[in-house]
Order: structure tokens, then C-alpha cells, then sequence
């Protein structure tokens, strides 16, 4: 598509438009929505831009009767509701100076459409199309998508400067549409690397989110390995980087290895955050034997360990963190010497819902095997715990306080004290948990006459 020609917009938009325009309203579709539509994607957002002020915009709408409210009118930016759906519609502006590198000190508001894409960031994203007059595009956006590169709007240093967010913004864009980095752009993210240093923990967070939850990951993290960025993000996986696992299991080093992890778990945040973490420890935990063979003994639960470390760095909530954790460390079950006695313990220990956690578990192992030189009788471990822990969930064996015989109000009238109360129901546990056949009440009364003394 080349400048001035027009696009086949959907009649929802076409309304929009109409409408703006009956209004005097002139405006301009901008920004994600817009390299969507280039890219043959179904926008789920669509954003305008107008060189009206947004008093102007104000008083037409309302003037209309169009419900709006402000969304960030210090931009200039407004939101209305059409037909049953929201807009964003924005001024035309200018930024001033970066101080922070991430804000702009000011914004003044401007009639140019070109000194408002001027301003953004990548020019894929600095294009705007008009209903009428086709599309505008001063920075080559088209270009760069028909070639499939991620380029900055005129000097890449100086837009990082401005927002050194843009860095892993960038990586997030090349890795969701399977972009390469103009080289320009990924010297200037190595160079300017070090002013992620400004950005806020919750702000660093979310562009990892959006980059683990990408359909394919891989290449994202490949970038964030390759530009050198961990250090920023999560200094624990630089170790990781190139760390050959000198394992006859492995063909991956310690980072790809769990780079392929995560492309073989679904698109949930939690298991994907294990995914990508839960091999972390091993050059800490890394040793060799005589036979020069390499071991990392414990990987999983030093893993979990340094993994809490990054996440609460990183301000993931207490629910996610719990959660990536409890999958990190039992990563590795499927391939221990497990007693019926220890895997009724473990699943007893499982948060709950625990048939949806040992699901989400059993998705991160299988994965991990798929991301190895797995051998078949590793995959044959990994089936038959599987079907093992299915089969005590399925079979409704005592895993839980509340499934005992004995309540926890009943020890009150056995003479067991307040303080007992909790250590003798945690015993009568331990043993149904040991002998499931022992969940008899007259066998829990022996146990709790125990602790009446």
C-alpha cells in the first residue's frame, strides 16, 4: 500500500468516520489499530487523532449527544461511545523534553499531523489514514512491514532516550510479528540498555508479560538474550545464557533449552513465568564428577528460590508468584522414585483446585521433555506419574483435614487443649495419608487420646 491510497475498512469505522466528518470532526485512524489493518489483522482497538483541541472535541460530541469521558486529557486524549463502542480520539501533539526517559516534561498541542507522528516511536507505528484523503506515511511504515523490520522514527538513540521502555517495546513488536530489528535500532538498544534502570519494576513486568504470552515466544527471548537486556529484567538468567548442560538428556543450552520449554506450554501466564524460569539455578547449583559428568542436584528447589527473588523484583502479585513457584519446584517429580505413600503427600501439599494445579504441573513436565533429548523411558516416567496421580485424585483418598472421620470441633469434647488440637489433626492426616485404610474413627480416636496429656 503506498501513501494517498485507500483501504477496505470495516462499515463500523466507515460510520465513525461519516459522523466525525458531519461534525466537522476531521480525524485520522493512528497507531496499533492502523499496522494491524496493514498487516491483514483484525484491530481489537481502534484510535483516532484529530487537530482539533480537545475542548473542540468536546463541544461537538457533546454537542451531539455522544456520552465521553476523559482518559487522559493531559494528552489529549478522549474517549467516546458510538453505536456501542469506545473510541479513543486524541489531539495532534508535540513532546517536549524527556527528563526521566519515559515522560515527556510537556505536551503542547499542534494542527501538524506530521509533527504528531514525528513524536512516536517505530514507523510502523507512525503512520495515520483518513477515510478520504488515503494514507499518510512520512517515516516509510509501509516499507518496513513489506520488509518486515522494526525501525525508529528518525534517530534510534534519541527515541530510546526519550522512553527507554521503547527498548523492550521494540523486541515486543519483532517478537509478536516475527520482525527483525533494524540494525540501527538494535545497536542503539545496546547502547542505551542501561536506562531500563529508569523504568519501574511494574512497567518492566508488563512488557515481560506481553512478551511470554506472544503465540511464539522464542523469538523475543532470543532478543532479549542476544541485545543483552536480563541483566535489567532478571539478573539471575545471564548465567543461563550459553551454559552447556554437558548432559547426554540435553542437546540445548541451559537458556534455549527453557526458551523451547516455553514454546510447548499453552498461553497461560503462570506455567509460561515457570516455563521460562525453571531451570534458573542450574549453573549455581552446577557440579562435576569424576567422570567428568555434569550434575545439578536440587535445581529445582534452589530454582524456586531465585525465581521469588525476580518476582517480587519484578511486583508479580502473591497469586502468581505462588503459582509459578509450586510449579518450578515440582518440575522434576515425574522423575523420582516416588512411594504411593510420598505421591499422596505431595498431591495432599498441592494448593487447590489441586486436579487443575497438578494439570498445570503435568503441562510443565511434559514440556521440559519435549524441550530434551528425551529418552522413551523418560516420557514412560513422565506417563505413568501422570496416570498415578490421576488415579489418587480420582479415587477421593483422604488428601485433606476435612476428609478425616474426626472433626477439628470434635477435639474439644476429647480433652485435647487448644494447643494440641492443631498438631493431633495433623497427625490423624499423616497417617491416613500413610494407610488411606486408617481414615476409621475409632483409629483416629487412638491417635488424638495421644495428645490429651
Amino acid at each position: 500500500m503506498k501513501p494517498g491510497e485507500t483501504l477496505d475498512l470495516p462499515k463500523q469505522i466507515l460510520d465513525v468516520c461519516t459522523f466525525l466528518d458531519r461534525l466537522e470532526l476531521p480525524a485520522w485512524l493512528v497507531g496499533g489499530c492502523l499496522r494491524d489493518i496493514c498487516l491483514g489483522r483484525t484491530p481489537t482497538d481502534w484510535d483516532l487523532a484529530t487537530p482539533c483541541p480537545p475542548d473542540t472535541v468536546r463541544e461537538k460530541l457533546e454537542g451531539a449527544g455522544i456520552s465521553l469521558w476523559d482518559t487522559g486529557l493531559r494528552h489529549g486524549t478522549l474517549t467516546f461511545r458510538f453505536h456501542g463502542a469506545s473510541y479513543e480520539i486524541t489531539t495532534f501533539r508535540q513532546d517536549g523534553p524527556y527528563e526521566d526517559f519515559r515522560r515527556p516534561k510537556w505536551v503542547a498541542f499542534t494542527g501538524s499531523l506530521h509533527d504528531d507522528l514525528a513524536r512516536r516511536d517505530f514507523t510502523i507505528n507512525a503512520m495515520a489514514y483518513h477515510w478520504k484523503e488515503g494514507l499518510t506515511d512520512p517515516f516509510g511504515g509501509m516499507e518496513d512491514i513489506e520488509k518486515q523490520v522494526i525501525r525508529a522514527v528518525g534517530s534510534a538513540e534519541a527515541r530510546l532516550e526519550e522512553d527507554a521502555l521503547r527498548i523492550l517495546r521494540g523486541i515486543r513488536f519483532a517478537g509478536s510479528l516475527g520482525f527483525a530489528l533494524d540494525g540501527a535500532l538494535s545497536a542503539a538498544m545496546v547502547a542505551k540498555a542501561e536506562l531500563l534502570r529508569w523504568i519501574s519494576p511494574e512497567r518492566l513486568a508488563m512488557e515481560l508479560r506481553y512478551m511470554v504470552m506472544q503465540p511464539s515466544p522464542a523469538h523475543a527471548m532470543g532478543l532479549l538474550a542476544e541485545i543483552g537486556l536480563w541483566p535489567y529484567l532478571a539478573p539471575e538468567m545471564v548465567a543461563t545464557v550459553g551454559f552447556d548442560q554437558n548432559s547426554a538428556y540435553h542437546h540445548l543450552s541451559v537458556y534455549d533449552h527453557m526458551v523451547q520449554t516455553l514454546e510447548h506450554v499453552p498461553a497461560e501466564l503462570e506455567i509460561r513465568l515457570a516455563a521460562l524460569f525453571h531451570d534458573v539455578a542450574k549453573p549455581v547449583v552446577h557440579t562435576v564428577d569424576e567422570e567428568g559428568k555434569s550434575h545439578f542436584h536440587r535445581h529445582e528447589l534452589v530454582g524456586a528460590d531465585l525465581a521469588r527473588g525476580i518476582l517480587n523484583r519484578l511486583r508479580y502479585s502473591h497469586g502468581i508468584r505462588n503459582q509459578v513457584l509450586m510449579l518450578i519446584r515440582h518440575h522434576m517429580l515425574h522423575l523420582k522414585t516416588l512411594s504411593d505413600e510420598r505421591l499422596r503427600q505431595i498431591l495432599s501439599d498441592l494448593p487447590k483446585p489441586r486436579a487443575d494445579n497438578l494439570e498445570r504441573i503435568l503441562k510443565l513436565q511434559k514440556a521440559d521433555l519435549l524441550a530434551s533429548r528425551y529418552t522413551e523411558a523418560s516420557m514412560e516416567a513422565y506417563e505413568s506419574f501422570a496416570q498415578r496421580s490421576k488415579a489418587i485424585l480420582d479415587s477421593g483418598c483422604p488428601l485433606d483435614l476435612t476428609d478425616l472421620e474426626i472433626k477439628g470441633e470434635e477435639l474439644e469434647s476429647l480433652g485435647i487443649a487448644p494447643a494440641n488440637r492443631g498438631k493431633a489433626l495433623k497427625a490423624m492426616l499423616a497417617e491416613v495419608i500413610r494407610d488411606p485404610a486408617q481414615n476409621q474413627r475409632e483409629v483416629l480416636l487412638e491417635i488424638a487420646a495421644t495428645f490429651t496429656t
